[in-house]
This record gives C-alpha cells, sequence and structure tokens, in this order.
C-alpha cells in the first residue's frame, strides 16, 4: 500500500522491527550511511569520563535521578511512530488498527501485571527482551549470535566494576533481595559476552560500518566505567534511540518536523503519564527509588508491544493479502 508518505515495501526491512522499519543499509554490509548516534555517544562519553576524573558525582540519587528522567525525555519517542509505522503497511481496514492498538495495550498491562505479581522474572524478562532489541542495532555485524552477544555485553558489562551498585539497582526495581540472582547470572556470562561482543565490533568495522563499530565500543566502554544507569542512559538515549527514530521517519519519508511532531509529542506526553501513574502507585519512600522503578517499569511495559505489535501487524498485513488473492478462501 503506498501513496503520500507511505513507503512501500524494500528489501531494507529487517528482524524484529524489521516489520514495519528499515535497516540503516538496505544491504547488511555495504558501508552505506548510517543514522545518527555514534557521534552523539562519542561526545557524551567523552565528557563523561572528564567529569568522572574531575570527581563529579556520577552515581547519587541526584545523577541517578537525572538519568532515569532523561531515558523518558529523551528514549520514549523513538517508540512513539510504532502505530503510524504500521498503519503505513496496513491493508486492512480501520478495525484493523483498532485490534492493534488493543492487543498494543493488552502486551504492556501483561508486563506490568507481571512486575507486580513476580518482580524478579519481569526484572529476567525485561533483559532477555532488551537483548533481542538491542541486537538490532548492530545490523551488518553477522550472525545472529554476534549481534546479541554485544547486546548481551552491554548489560552485563557493569558487573565487571559495578556488581553492588547493579545489585542496589535491580532491589530497588523489585524490592526484592532475590534480584540479586539476575546479577550473578549476568557475572557468568560476561567473559563470553565480552568477547562476543568485541568480535561484533571488529565485524563492523571491516563490513565498513564504523559508526556503528564506534558507536559499539563506546556503548561498552560507557556501560563497564561509568555507573551503571548512568552508561545505560547514555546508549539508550544518545545511540539506540536516535537511530531508530531516524530510521522510522526514513521508513514513513518524513523529511520535516511539522510531518512528524504532532504524532511524536502526544504519544510521548502519553508515555509520561504511564510512567507518573507508576510513580503514583509505587510505595518506596525514598524518591530516587521511585523515579528509577518507574523509568524501567515504563521502559519494559512499552518496550513488549513495541517488540511484538509490528510482527503481529506484518503477520496480519501478510493474510490480508491472501485474503485479496483469494477472496473464495
Amino acid at each position: 500500500m503506498t501513496g503520500p508518505g507511505r513507503p512501500s515495501a524494500c528489501p531494507g526491512f529487517v528482524t524484529i522491527e524489521g516489520a514495519v522499519m528499515t535497516s540503516s543499509s538496505g544491504h547488511p554490509g555495504s558501508g552505506a550511511r548510517t543514522p545518527p548516534g555514534a557521534g552523539l555517544m562519542l561526545g557524551a562519553l567523552g565528557l563523561t569520563l572528564v567529569g568522572l576524573w574531575l570527581g563529579v558525582p556520577l552515581s547519587g540519587p541526584t545523577a541517578t535521578t537525572l538519568a532515569c528522567l532523561a531515558l523518558l525525555v529523551f528514549g520514549l519517542p523513538h517508540g512513539t511512530l510504532d502505530l503510524e509505522l504500521i498503519r503505513a503497511r496496513a491493508s486492512g481496514p480501520w478495525t484493523g488498527m483498532v485490534a492493534l492498538v488493543s492487543i498494543y495495550l493488552a502486551l504492556a498491562a501483561s508486563m506490568y501485571g507481571l512486575w507486580r505479581v513476580e518482580p524478579v522474572m519481569a526484572l529476567a524478562a525485561f533483559i532477555g527482551i532488551a537483548v533481542v532489541h538491542f541486537s538490532e542495532d548492530w545490523q551488518g555485524a553477522g550472525s545472529v549470535l554476534l549481534r546479541a552477544g554485544l547486546a548481551l555485553a552491554l548489560l552485563s558489562a557493569p558487573t565487571l566494576f559495578h556488581r553492588g551498585e547493579l545489585d542496589t539497582i535491580f532491589i530497588g526495581l523489585t524490592d526484592r533481595v532475590e534480584a540479586t540472582l539476575v546479577t550473578d547470572a549476568l557475572i557468568l556470562v560476561l567473559p563470553i559476552t565480552i568477547a562476543v561482543g568485541l568480535t561484533a565490533v571488529a565485524s563492523l568495522w571491516r563490513a565498513g560500518r564504523r559508526a556503528q563499530a564506534l558507536g559499539g565500543l563506546a556503548a561498552l566502554t560507557a556501560m563497564i566505567v561509568l555507573p551503571p544507569i548512568l552508561g545505560f542512559a547514555l546508549y539508550f538515549c544518545l545511540f539506540h534511540s536516535p537511530r531508530h527514530f531516524h530510521e522510522s521517519l526514513t521508513t514513513l519519508s518524513w523529511v520535516n518536523l511539522r510531518q512528524w511532531w504532532g504524532v511524536v509529542l502526544p504519544l510521548s506526553l502519553a508515555a509520561g503519564g504511564v510512567a507518573a501513574l507508576i510513580f503514583g502507585l509505587e510505595l518506596r519512600t525514598a524518591l530516587p527509588d521511585r523515579i528509577m522503578a518507574a523509568s524501567f517499569m515504563t521502559l519494559s511495559i512499552l518496550t513488549v508491544p513495541h517488540m511484538l505489535a509490528p510482527l503481529i501487524a506484518a503477520r496480519l498485513s501478510r493474510q490480508d493479502t491472501s485474503l485479496i488473492a483469494n477472496p473464495t478462501a
């Protein structure tokens, strides 16, 4: 289905978000221009390392709160174009979109329910989902093992120098001491994931994807050296989100602010409303802990539909095409 602002299907569609999103290059390893992200990541990492060297407190309550707020303000907007991307490929009537929105909300509600019933399981699920999702940042690195290995390396890297802080974060998120078992699991896989992750970075470099390779190396450095939440915020806000947002706009052929602002702003505010609601429902007394819990819960409950709804849309689209080709089926 094509038309103004609605691109036709093309071979650049890839992996999970490939149901609705193009890769930075239609041909892996072609070395074509990549979306923004690496430059932002490298610049911010350099400034942050200078701050760390000067003794700026980067892991206190204030820094943690600011990093969590940054995750919401700069991280959430990249998922606000999901439904527009789905609609751009939809061949069915509006009722199909209503069903998709319902599925989107149901997936989000299910993840929130898991946080309430089994928070440690929700944390483990969130990490697993994040590995799959973040592996999409490394298209062109080669096999899915290399891409997933680099994604998992980013999440396990803080255990190298920040084990205690990561335990505190996980306990704060779940309100369960058993959450330290998740840290134990990350420590176990750390040596392998670092090796695989560096191999993926080298593969990206050899393939001519220098920006991705430098971004991956910068992200890995940030997650090893910096406090965990700050390192994650730099990667998520300055590398992952800009790349995906750029790819979404490219897929939609939205080239100026007026085309996307009216969609991104209201949905970003709605996502912020979800975070505010979760914050209000939190029983933790410490303000930084409440903000941290609300931020990461919001990310997790929106990431699940962000990943799965496009797959469902693609499946429904194929079914619609089949019905059009075989109207008597």
